[in-house]
């Protein structure tokens, strides 16, 4: 990464300008790709109904929770900087829960139940893979089915800014479709008597090109400033389409983390006022992207260049160690960037932050 701590002039041409609210933020083309000025500590906003100006509830998306209208904060030591307001210390026990499930469930299950039955048994492979097919989606369907009802039920405590009750996020479509294609290949290539082996072994690979291609797509969208052609979660059609990796961290911790609408918009607002901000964002969202793209299309090569019994086994064991080993790189890359964007933040704008509060990761 580059060195920036030399002063960036759209950082001071802006910075010059009077202050405006964090919450009606936006992704145009204007605001996205510059920093815009925010007030001090806290900033307020005067939406009353995030989702209809009239106030009808036809579609459940007129009701507005009180904690969504609270107001975006801003660190008192780096004033400006809106705070992310979350830590995902207070939700180790549940993310260590959720994590080991659908590592077992996406993973170590199917390989430890065709090897263990294979080798084991004297079972027909048809039974064998009607075993694995049955558990497959379990932990996620129960984790999908909990996602629906925070973004359907009443009010919009979870959904994206200005989301109705059945639109959903762009997270949801995008897992909506990978897990369909997924099952449809396990249930379809279970059915012959004899299973195909092969195509089993592909579903996780498949879904990591596909979420590889997209982090692609938005990555050279938000590249070249283009305009979103839809909705995507907090970010109107016509706006700058931000990378993928933005909505997936939006989404998942608005719903999935239990941040709801009120993280959505402060990260809104981080994005939109750090230009460093953005540019860890844009890195991860490459380097998630080519890491996927590799990894997918790799597996993919070897499941229909080995034997099929070696096969199965790195078609769902190899998405795993690639995601173990990039969530590491990246927790650690993130953790600096965070460090160095507030060290930066306080120098250029003349604030003595405290030393504790510059190891923080928020």
């Amino acid at each position: 990464m580059a060195d920036d701590t030399k002063e960036d002039p759209t950082t001071t041409s802006h910075l010059n300008k009077p202050a405006r609210s964090v919450g009606h933020s936006s992704f145009s083309s204007s605001t996205a790709c510059e920093p815009i000025a925010v007030t001090p500590t806290t900033t307020t906003t005067n939406n009353t109904n995030i989702n209809n100006d009239d106030g009808n509830n036809n579609n459940g998306a007129g009701v507005t929770d009180p904690e969504t209208a609270a107001p975006v904060e801003s660190f008192e030591e780096y004033p400006g900087l809106p705070r992310l307001n979350y830590r995902i210390l207070d939700y180790k026990v549940k993310l260590s829960i959720v994590v080991f499930l659908l590592v077992t469930e996406s993973a170590l299950l199917p390989i430890a139940l065709y090897y263990g039955l294979t080798l084991h048994t004297t079972l027909r492979h048809g039974i064998i893979f009607a075993i694995i097919t049955s558990f497959f989606g379990i932990v996620t369907g129960i984790e999908f089915g909990l996602r629906c009802l925070k973004l359907i039920l009443k009010g919009d405590k979870y959904r994206p800014k200005n989301g109705t009750k059945w639109s959903f996020d762009f997270t949801h479509w995008t897992l909506s479709f990978g897990y369909t294609v997924m099952t449809g290949i396990l249930i379809g290539a279970s059915i012959p008597h004899n299973p195909l082996v092969r195509p089993l072994a592909i579903p996780v690979s498949l879904f990591l090109i596909q979420v590889g291609l997209q982090l692609v797509w938005t990555g050279w969208m938000n590249k070249t400033g283009r305009k979103a052609p839809c909705k995507i979660s907090s970010v109107e059609k016509g706006e700058r389409v931000p990378p993928l990796v933005f909505t997936i961290v939006e989404d998942i911790v608005g719903v999935d983390g239990g941040g709801g609408a009120v993280y959505r918009r402060s990260l809104v607002a981080r994005y939109e006022v750090s230009r460093r901000f953005r540019r860890m964002i844009a890195t991860q969202n490459w380097f998630w992207a080519v890491g996927s793209l590799i990894d997918g299309i790799g597996t993919m090569v070897v499941i229909w260049t080995v034997p099929e019994a070696v096969a199965y086994g790195v078609g769902w064991g190899s998405p795993l160690v690639f995601v173990v080993i990039w969530t590491i790189i990246s927790v650690e890359w993130v953790r600096r960037d965070l460090r160095r964007e507030k060290r930066l933040w306080a120098e250029e704008h003349g604030v003595a932050a405290a030393s504790t509060e510059m190891q923080q990761t928020s």
